[in-house]
């Protein structure tokens, strides 16, 4: 039940940033790690290593925090 949990809360996330046209969680890993997804899921999704994906979820947050001090 926990797995579909997940997949549910990204077509979710994903859903969100259609109707509303923005681009909220940037890249596709940040957006599976805000669903609940383990860094090796990720990888293993998108075809990527586990060293890339939490790599471009450090940048990914680390952008939305710059974001929010400019606001």
């Amino acid at each position: 039940m926990d797995e579909l949990v997940k997949y549910m809360k990204a077509l979710t996330f994903l859903q969100l940033q259609v109707v509303t046209g923005s681009n909220v969680f940037g890249k596709p890993e940040l957006l599976l790690s805000k669903a609940g997804f383990q860094h090796r899921e990720i990888a293993d999704l998108l075809g990527k290593s586990q060293a890339a994906v939490a790599k471009a979820i450090s940048r990914g947050r680390a952008a939305k925090d710059q974001e929010g001090e400019h606001e």
